[in-house]
């Protein structure tokens, strides 16, 4: 649809009590026992020509089907919003309760799901879900006209972490030689006089710069950033996690004070990126004036009446997994896994008897799955294209690889694009199919702290690009689509075109 353009935005704590597992270090095995920097959702609602959209971030690692599912029509409900234009985005804290009951069942918060400690999180989720709903609301409720600008900007604050150990293996650290998009992609919505109404920042990183020895809650690096973009601009501030699947911050798993230090240079890194940017149609004014003698006086004036277009599809995409374990291979894992649960318990810490349960945990369940007939072979989830004037955000429902990202960015008509993983859904750690032959982590066995049998197929890659890129295509019909040929990406980074000089009347 194409009309002027209406915003509004809102946030609201999502303070969990103390004591809650918090999910993301398998290892950790307090619960929490203080407060960082605090846990939000954030909201930003979108209308022009008669169509509403709702961008949300929350502070939480994921939340799953079914649960995403009942979430996004609550929020469309509440917000008045189209379904398809509904993106809800996790930035992914490793210190935060977990999102949904299934994180809570596979003792992903560390230690084993007592009935208790279930109860509990049932209750917390209860009041985080309705505060993702209010919000929602709340934003809706304070549309009021404004015009909208995009920026693109670069931060050199992440590094691909699939490092190559000496004896060969991947582990997690840094890949100096590795891809990464170091793309700080901002909008903002603007009122007449200039003013912020709220400002939309992504950047693909995992947000562990609290490590696991840390028992506070915390939003991790997106907490100070929006605190400093609050200061500086007077406005809201949503942040949406990007393709950091394989992204780590250089300095990870450390402090409160790390964290702090990378949020506020990526809000300085926003506000580069939109700094020079205009929004609505701008067009000198010439005024007559005098002293001494005559002079002139130019001064902008923006048009927040111009037609924006604003347009959400989405599709419902099927992600195939690699073949299932026999029930003999997954029987001999869970006879590995058994005993090496029992020996941590007779000789190890409770750190070593977290990983190892976690491990049992996921091959008790699959073994079961196979045995009765009920492991899936798929994953589903949907992948959303949004566009907002000359640019758009597209989704991924799942921890991305950040050359899946780039990969889309390249193809895509939009100028600029976002692309928000872990928005959605959270299907599974989404490899690039060149990391399976060289193993490690995600493409072994990033399936398991999503409770799937099996990681998902190499194929997944082309899946996701190409399904981003023609969704996009959906919503640009009067751009040329992508031929078609090679669907990874090359590694350019993303740009935009610098807008030109505005000149002053004759």
């Amino acid at each position: 649809m194409t009309g002027p353009l209406r915003a509004g935005a809102a946030s609201l704590s999502i303070a969990p009590p103390l004591g809650l597992p918090m999910q993301g270090f398998i290892r950790r095995y307090r619960h929490a026992e203080g407060y960082g920097a605090p846990l939000e959702v954030t909201a930003l609602a979108l209308e022009a020509g008669g169509m509403r959209v709702l961008l949300c971030g929350v502070d939480t690692a994921a939340i799953q089907r079914p649960a995403v599912d009942a979430l996004r029509a609550r929020v469309a409900s509440a917000a008045g919003a189209v379904p398809e234009g509904v993106i809800l985005n996790w930035n992914h804290t490793h210190c935060a309760p977990p999102g949904d009951r299934s994180f809570g069942e596979l003792g992903l918060g560390g230690g084993d799901p007592s009935a208790e400690m279930l109860r509990a999180l049932g209750a917390y989720l209860d009041s985080m879900y309705g505060r993702i709903v209010e919000a929602a609301a709340l934003a809706s409720s304070r549309l009021e006209p404004a015009a909208v600008v995009w920026g693109l900007g670069t931060a050199d604050l992440a590094v691909n972490r699939r490092e190559r150990a000496p004896d060969g293996r991947v582990i997690l650290g840094w890949r100096p030689d590795g891809l990464v998009d170091r793309s700080v992609t901002a909008l903002q919505a603007r009122r007449a006089d200039g003013s912020a109404i709220a400002t939309v920042v992504s950047y693909g990183c995992h947000p562990v710069t609290v490590g696991p020895d840390v028992l506070d809650y915390s939003a991790d690096y997106p907490g100070p950033m929006r605190r400093a973009l609050r200061e500086w601009t007077g406005g809201e501030t949503v942040f949406l996690q990007g393709a950091g699947g394989n992204v780590l911050p250089r300095v990870a798993f450390a402090g409160h004070d790390d964290a702090e230090r990378f949020g506020r240079r990526l809000a300085l890194e926003a506000l580069h990126a939109l700094a020079d940017r205009t929004a609505g149609r701008r067009r000198w004014e010439r005024r007559p004036d005098g002293s001494a003698t005559p002079f002139s006086l130019y001064r902008f004036r923006d048009d927040l009446g111009e037609a924006l277009p604003l347009v959400a599809v989405e599709e419902d995409v099927q992600f195939p997994l690699m073949p299932l374990p026999t029930l003999d291979e997954i029987g001999r894992l869970r006879a590995q896994f058994e005993a090496a649960f029992l020996d941590a318990e007779r000789t190890g810490g409770p750190a070593q008897r977290n990983i190892w349960r976690y491990h049992l945990v996921w091959a008790r369940r699959t073994e079961a799955q196979i045995q009765n007939g009920t492991a899936v072979t798929h994953g589903s989830g949907p992948i959303n294209a949004v566009r907002i004037g000359p640019g758009a955000i597209v989704t991924g429902p799942g921890e991305i690889f950040t050359e899946i990202g780039l990969a889309v960015k390249e193809r895509s008509p939009a100028a600029p694009t976002l692309y928000a993983g872990y928005a959605n859904g959270e299907v599974s750690y989404f490899p690039t199919a060149a990391s399976y032959p060289e193993g490690g982590y995600e493409p072994e066995h990033g399936n398991r702290p999503h409770g799937l049998p099996a990681p998902v197929s190499p194929e997944c890659e082309r899946i996701l690009v190409e399904r981003a890129v023609r969704n996009l295509e959906r919503v640009f019909p009067e751009r040329p689509p992508f031929a078609g040929g090679t669907w990874t990406a090359s590694g350019r980074q993303p740009s935009l075109e610098a807008e030109p000089p505005l000149e002053p009347p004759a």
